[in-house]
C-alpha cells in the first residue's frame, strides 16, 4: 500500500507580512496628504482673510494725546485684531489719548485709549507743546467751526473779515483774508453732543491751537477786533508738526506792539484794495 504523504500548507505568514507594511504606508501618505492639504487650506484661508485696520506709526506714551502723526493703517489677518475693537479710520482717533504705551506697529483697540477729557485730572499730563510753540485759547462757535466738526488733532486754516476803515480812511471796505494756514487743533472745548463710536463731537465755544508766541499776538488783535472763521483741512493734507513759523514772525522774536498799522503791515489787509 502507497505511503500517503500530508501536504504542509503554505506558509501564509510570509505574504501577509508584506500587505501588512504595504497597507500601513498607504495609510501614512494618505495621512500626510490629507495634512498637507489641510494645512494649505487653512493658510490659504487665513491669508484671505485681512482687515486693515489703524496702527500706531510710532511709539506712543501713556497718557499722550494721539494725534494723526502717530498713526497709520496696516493690513493684519483678521485673526490678529477684533474688528469690533480696533478703529478702522485714523480720524476716529481724535480726541483721544493712550491709556498705557502703545508701541510702533502695534493694533489701536478701544482698551488702548480713552477720550482725552476724561482721564483723570489727577493723572494728566503736560500737554504736548513743541519747543518753540504756544498754545492759545479762540473762541468758536457753529459756524466757525464747520458746524462742530473741529476736533482734537485736526488742521485748521483761519480767514479773518475786516473792514479797511481800521487801517486807512481811504475808501474803507469789508475784505476777506486767510491770515493762517495749517494751525494744529491741541484741544476742542466741551462739545454738546456725544454721537458715533464714544467720540465726543459737536459744537465748541473754544478750540485751543499751536502758534509761535508772536503770532499768538497778531491772533488775540484779530480775534478781538475782525470776524475770524476756521475751515477744516482733509485729514490727507495733515502734516507730523506744526506750520513752521512765519519768517517775518519768528517764535523768538515777540512784537513790542500789536496795532492796526502793524496788522495791516504783516497781513496787507488794504494792499491792492
Amino acid at each position: 500500500m502507497a505511503a500517503i504523504t500530508q501536504q504542509r500548507p503554505a506558509n501564509t505568514t510570509t505574504i501577509r507580512t508584506p500587505l501588512f507594511v504595504l497597507g500601513v504606508g498607504l495609510a501614512l501618505v494618505a495621512f500626510l496628504i490629507m495634512f498637507a492639504f489641510g494645512f494649505i487650506y487653512v493658510g490659504r484661508s487665513s491669508a484671505g482673510s485681512q482687515v486693515r485696520v489703524v496702527v500706531a506709526a510710532t511709539d506712543i506714551q501713556a497718557r499722550e494725546p494721539i494725534t494723526a502723526a502717530m498713526l497709520t493703517l496696516n493690513t493684519l489677518p483678521a485673526s490678529a485684531v477684533s474688528e469690533q475693537n480696533a478703529f478702522l479710520r485714523i480720524q476716529d482717533l481724535g480726541g483721544y489719548a493712550a491709556i498705557v504705551n502703545i508701541y510702533k506697529g502695534e493694533p489701536i483697540t478701544t482698551n488702548l485709549v480713552d477720550q482725552g477729557d476724561s482721564l483723570g485730572a489727577s493723572e494728566s499730563s503736560f500737554l504736548p507743546i513743541p519747543k518753540g510753540y504756544v498754545a492759545i485759547t479762540i473762541p468758536a462757535s457753529e459756524l466757525q467751526e464747520v458746524g462742530g466738526y473741529v476736533g482734537q488733532g485736526d488742521y485748521i486754516d483761519v480767514f479773518a473779515y475786516v473792514n479797511t476803515g481800521q487801517f486807512s480812511n481811504v475808501n474803507p471796505h469789508a475784505v476777506v483774508k486767510t491770515v493762517f494756514l495749517h494751525l494744529y487743533v491741541l484741544r476742542v472745548g466741551p462739545q454738546s453732543v456725544v454721537p458715533r463710536q464714544g467720540q465726543p463731537q459737536g459744537v465748541s465755544s473754544s478750540l485751543t491751537v499751536l502758534m509761535t508766541l508772536c503770532d499768538a499776538q497778531y491772533m488775540d488783535w484779530l480775534v478781538n477786533n475782525a470776524q475770524l472763521k476756521y475751515v477744516l483741512e482733509s485729514y490727507k493734507d495733515y502734516a507730523s508738526a506744526p506750520a513752521a513759523a512765519d519768517a517775518s514772525c519768528p517764535s523768538t522774536e515777540v512784537p513790542s506792539l500789536i496795532g492796526p498799522s502793524q496788522i495791516d503791515a504783516h497781513f496787507g489787509f488794504t494792499k491792492g484794495s
